[in-house]
C-alpha cells in the first residue's frame, strides 16, 4: 500500500450522494478498490505506534467510503452504514507492537470491530521479532510457525482452531526480561 498514491479523503460525501461508489478524487484508490472488491480474504496490516493503526493504514480505510452508502444500519444498538453490496470477504487483522502488555492493542480492536475480523493477531514485545538473540530467536520462531499454521487454517476451513489461538497468545519473554532486552 505505500507503494500507491492514495489522497486524503475529502469527506464530500460526492461518492454517497452525485455519483454513488466512485471518488472525485484521481489516484491508486479506484485500482485498490477493485483488488479489495475481488479478494476473499482482506487483511489489514499495521504496527501499533500509539495505540492505534499508522496513519497509511487509515487513510485507505478511509478511502473505503464509496463502498458505503447513505442508509444507517443499526446492530444491537451500534450504527453504521450500510455497505453498497454485502461483504462476503473475511477480514484478518495483524500487528504488532514494540511495548509488552495487549493494552496497547484496545484502541485498534475498537477500530477494526465492525469488519467483524474472522482472524486478530496482535504481538505485543514485537521488538523481538527482528532480534538475533539466540535465546528469543527459538521462541520467536515457534510464534513465527504458529502463525504460518493460523494463515493455512483460515484459507482452508475459514477460522483458526482453538489450539492455534491460544498460541497465537504466548509470552515471548516476560516484561521483565522484555525490559532488560530493551535496556530500560
Amino acid at each position: 500500500m505505500a507503494n500507491y498514491e492514495i489522497h486524503q479523503c475529502r469527506g464530500c460525501f460526492s461518492c454517497w450522494f452525485k455519483k454513488p461508489g466512485e471518488c472525485v478524487l484521481q489516484d491508486n484508490m479506484q485500482k485498490l478498490l477493485q483488488l479489495y472488491n475481488e479478494s476473499d480474504i482482506i487483511c489489514f496490516a499495521t504496527p501499533t505506534y500509539t495505540w492505534n493503526m499508522t496513519a497509511l493504514l487509515k487513510n485507505f480505510v478511509d478511502r473505503l467510503a464509496p463502498l458505503k452508502c447513505p442508509k444507517m444500519t443499526e446492530q444491537n444498538g451500534s450504527y453504521d452504514l450500510q455497505d453498497v453490496k454485502a461483504k462476503t470477504q473475511k477480514f484478518v487483522v495483524i500487528s504488532n507492537c514494540g511495548f509488552p502488555g495487549d493494552n496497547n492493542f484496545e484502541v485498534l480492536r475498537a477500530s477494526v470491530a465492525y469488519c467483524n475480523p474472522s482472524l486478530e493477531i496482535y504481538r505485543n514485545c514485537g521488538k523481538l521479532l527482528k532480534t538475533k538473540n539466540p535465546i528469543a530467536c527459538e521462541k520467536v520462531e515457534q510464534w513465527l510457525k504458529v502463525v504460518e499454521r493460523a494463515g493455512r487454517e483460515m484459507l482452508v476451513q475459514g477460522n483458526i482452531s482453538a489450539d492455534i489461538a491460544e498460541a497465537l497468545n504466548m509470552q515471548l519473554m516476560s516484561v521483565k526480561e522484555y525490559a532488560a532486552f530493551l535496556g530500560m
